[in-house]
């Protein structure tokens, strides 16, 4: 694979890297023209998203630290800092929640109407998962178990690492098409008679990533069952809050 896209000197371009900021920008900028729509001035989006990106740091954090406290009871200055354990000291449902709640306290604060944020910014939640699970493809993170038909990962990335020449499920690029036709069928979706109050956008999407990512964390693999069953019980809950918050839009 490649983790490292470009090296000129002391700098180095890492695809996980530029992915996730190509995700970001590109998410940045669909929100702004949804927001749009939904009567959101452009400038909230652009502050809104940095409330998210420092709520996604510090969620993703913390339950990386939560899961594996045994690397850092004994170092607690370790802890801050995030960027030593590179993409293994960062766990995507933290920072999905922590993002969650920073961006909820903006809102709040700023008197946004919370259900038409949450609609407007689902796409761009779906095409980022798209383009960051390339990066994790390129960089050999997040790899699945052995199988038949997989792809083989050079022995210096993660997946190689653990399975030497060995076929394991390309999880990544699972998690990527789903990313983008989730991205797509969202899109879709909204312009049918179904989506009539806010909110029941978001619940839809809510739900289908928390179901597909319940269901792909079988294939995964973890080093530890606690990683696993953490992921698996924030996807079982969010699912049941989407099925909620549907519900209760849908009724009304």
């Amino acid at each position: 694979m490649y983790p490292i896209l470009l090296k000129i000197g002391n700098f180095s371009l890492y695809s996980y890297g530029l992915m996730l900021f190509i995700s970001f920008i590109l998410g940045i900028k669909l929100t702004q023209i949804r927001a749009k729509k939904f009567g959101i001035k452009e400038d909230t989006i652009v502050n809104l998203a940095v409330y998210i990106l420092i709520g996604v740091v510090i969620g993703a954090r913390f339950l990386y630290v939560l899961n594996h406290w045994d690397e850092f009871k004994n170092d607690l200055i370790g802890i801050i800092a995030f960027w030593r354990g590179g993409l293994g000291g960062l766990m995507f449902f933290g920072g999905f929640i922590g993002g969650f709640f920073s961006g909820l306290i903006y809102a709040k604060k700023n008197k946004l109407p919370i259900l038409k944020m949450l609609d407007s910014i689902s796409p761009a939640i779906a095409l980022g998962e798209g383009f960051t699970r390339i990066g994790c493809f390129l960089n050999g993170c997040c790899f699945g178990k052995p199988c038949e038909y997989g792809i083989i990962f050079p022995p210096h990335s993660p997946a190689g690492l653990t399975f030497l020449n060995t076929k394991i499920h390309p999880t990544q690029l699972y998690s990527s098409l789903f990313g983008f036709l989730l991205f797509f069928f969202i899109l879709k979706l909204e312009k049918t008679r179904i989506i009539k109050k806010e909110g029941l956008l978001f619940s839809i999407f809510l739900f289908f990533y928390a179901l597909f990512r319940f269901l792909i964390d079988f294939l995964r693999y973890y080093e530890d069952k606690l990683n696993f069953l953490t992921n698996q019980l924030i996807s079982f809950s969010l699912m049941i809050i989407a099925l909620i918050i549907f519900l209760t839009r849908f009724k009304k």
